[in-house]
């Protein structure tokens, strides 16, 4: 991959709030001791003196102190990081944790694998690292010491926010300081919570089921942490701690309530049993976790005029028509074609998408392709699907759905003796539907896709985006449940028997959803708990390009609001350093409190840039918070 050093353009867009980027980066510095300064920001910088000579860890901010002989870092991720790369440029060597030193010295694997990967990802990591490289750190692992001028920092492996994180411990003018990057902030709070989503092994869980799969080990390095007993920490971001142990304790209480709560309606007990919650709990919670699970809905078996193919579903008239609902695998297509072919289908007249994940659209193609008919599906899911490459989402397909004029929520239309009703259902993924289909004389049934199974809420995939508030996400999912006729049974297609839940049941997943809410606005540092637990709230629109030097290209920062009230952003635009960007006329405005706003982003690839791909991000301010290179697209330049 070619890749260039990055320079920085800022320009005042729809949103921006004057001045608040540059402004949070230069906050005045606070003397913690003698010897030890930390400058609060973006990133906190702190910075160590020894007879003349600096150690500075996270890096400098500001860019407002003399050159460091070296800056420790804890994580790579780039949001982090930035305030290491002038330090770094002056000569100061790095030193960071070995498990994540490639992503300093070597970032363009990276991103040439995601490109490789991410359709079809099922991993759900972090895209948060840098774009371009770092000198080549010198690397630390736990359980080892690192020394600068007879200064001894302990190095503690506490994985969490990442996988590979590390804190420092040292003796700094008699007080024992613990430099702990984004495992704990202010009175015990995380930076987010999708940065934990990961594979649980002991629970034979991968990546994409396992929501906030990461909280044992940040239990694991709390009580690491805790056991050095410090007497400050002096985390990535925000203030400095000052009574550790009660800010350890709360992030621990705070935490433990918050994922006995979410496994109390965890869909995937219905697939993997009692053991599988057990085992996800008590790394968590202690040996001892019981959690206190719903009981299961009612099931029932599909009447004859569903077709069970794989995990799809196909309605059969009585005239031999057919519609299918899903088609995600090579089986479920040829098995639509051997029903036609034996005469138990006449033609296949239709078919309705509930979600994009791969497994539900991957050959709907090649299904369109052989029975030519029409694709229908609700809203912003159509977007989606006809244009995977635009976004960055779990489990996409790379193949482009023809689809024709979106379906309107509640859409309602008759197909020979069915009525059928269309639903924006934002339940497992914010693009979501779901179709009611009614017959006479037979009870209705309701295809949801993948938002339930008869244990509760398939919620295992913080990166499919589910608003947690009224009237968004499973809340409206579990209104409309409320709505539909009463009897109706619910279809999942990974879930063989229809089923359906008591009044009870819908009861207590609202309850849970709402008990939910001020558990994560104790636990992030968010105005609004979505914000930590939606990694697409700043997302660039398309995800990734195609152009050709000389070739003008046009992007859309997107920005969902999820504060309940109007709030203005201010943004900067990182490209490449060889690209001169054109300066930018000054606008302002707000987004409204729940919506989703548009920035425009337009450059020009110079005409001698290389072949190879090239990544931009972005910094997003807003409030009194600012995020440096937050968000990211890529750019492929063709030959």
């Amino acid at each position: 991959m070619k890749r260039m050093a990055c320079g920085r353009v800022v320009f005042l867009c729809g949103w921006l709030f004057s001045g608040l980027l540059r402004g949070a980066a230069l906050a005045p510095a606070e003397p913690v001791s003698p010897s030890l300064v930390v400058a609060h920001g973006a990133v906190n910088g702190a910075r160590l003196e020894r007879e003349g000579h600096f150690l500075l860890v996270y890096g400098d901010p500001g860019r407002q102190w003399p050159a460091a002989e070296a800056v420790l870092l804890t994580h790579a991720r780039r949001e982090v990081v930035w305030a290491a790369r002038s330090q770094a440029d002056a000569g100061a060597k790095l030193v960071a944790p070995e498990g994540e030193a490639m992503f300093l010295a070597a970032p363009g694997k990276f991103w040439t694998d995601l490109l490789a990967s991410r359709f079809h990802d099922y991993q759900q990591q972090t895209t948060q690292w840098p774009a371009e490289p770092f000198p080549a750190p010198e690397t630390v692992r736990g359980n080892t010491r690192w020394t600068w001028r007879g200064l001894d920092f302990q190095v503690l492996e506490t994985p969490g926010y990442t996988r590979g994180a590390v804190t420092y411990v040292a003796r700094v003018d008699g007080q024992t300081v613990a430099f702990t990057g984004d495992l704990v902030q202010g009175d015990g709070r995380l930076p987010d919570l999708y940065s934990l989503q990961d594979a649980i092994p002991e629970a034979k869980i991968f990546g994409y089921h396992g929501y906030a799969g990461r909280l044992g080990e940040v239990v694991a390095s709390l009580q690491r942490l805790r056991a050095e007993q410090p007497d400050l920490l002096v985390p990535a971001r925000g203030p400095v701690i000052r009574d550790p142990r009660a800010a350890i304790d709360q992030l621990l209480l705070r935490l433990r309530k918050l994922y006995a709560n979410y496994l109390s309606t965890d869909a995937l007990r219905w697939y993997f049993g009692d053991q599988h919650i057990l085992n996800k709990a008590r790394r968590v919670l202690g040996a001892e976790a019981q959690p206190a699970w719903m009981p299961m809905a009612q099931t029932n078996e599909l009447p004859a005029w569903v077709i069970a193919i794989d995990n799809a579903r196909l309605l059969l008239s009585t005239n031999g028509a057919g519609y299918l609902i899903d088609c995600g695998g090579k089986g479920i297509l040829n098995r639509v074609i051997q029903l036609q072919d034996s005469g138990q289908m006449r033609q296949l007249e239709g078919v309705f998408i509930t979600h994009y994940h791969d497994d539900h659209t991957d050959q709907v193609p090649a299904l369109v392709k052989r029975f030519g008919c029409p694709v229908q599906a609700v809203g912003e899911l159509c977007d989606v699907l006809a244009k995977p490459g635009a976004y960055r989402l779990p489990a996409m397909t790379a193949n482009p759905i023809p689809i024709g004029e979106p379906l309107a929520d509640k859409a309602r239309w008759r197909w020979h003796e069915f009525t059928f009703t269309a639903y924006d259902f934002p339940g497992q993924t914010l693009y979501h539907d779901a179709l009611l289909v009614e017959k006479t004389g037979a009870d209705p049934i309701f295809f949801i896709g993948d938002s339930f199974t008869p244990s509760g809420m398939d919620d295992y995939c913080l990166q499919n985006r589910n608003f947690l508030r009224e009237g968004s996400g499973y809340f409206h999912c579990l209104e409309v449940l409320k709505q539909i006729p009463a009897g109706s049974w619910l279809v999942n297609q990974h879930v063989a028997p229809a089923f359906r839940f008591s009044e009870a049941q819908v009861r207590q997943m609202e309850e849970a959803l709402r008990q939910r809410l001020p558990l994560l606005s104790e636990l992030l540092p968010w105005e609004d708990p979505n914000y930590g637990c939606d990694e697409g709230w700043a997302r660039f629109y398309p995800y990734e390009v195609k152009a050709r030097p000389g070739e003008a290209v046009r992007l859309d920062l997107r920005i969902t609001n999820h504060a309940g009230k109007s709030v203005a952003y201010g943004l900067g635009i990182n490209l490449p350093k060889a690209w001169p960007a054109a300066p930018r006329a000054e606008r302002s405005g707000t987004v409204s409190a729940h919506q989703t706003g548009a920035v425009p982003v337009s450059f020009t690839i110079p005409s001698n840039t290389p072949p190879g791909t090239y990544v931009i991000t972005a910094d997003v301010a807003g409030g009194n918070w600012a995020l440096k290179e937050w968000t990211e697209a890529l750019v492929t330049v063709a030959p």
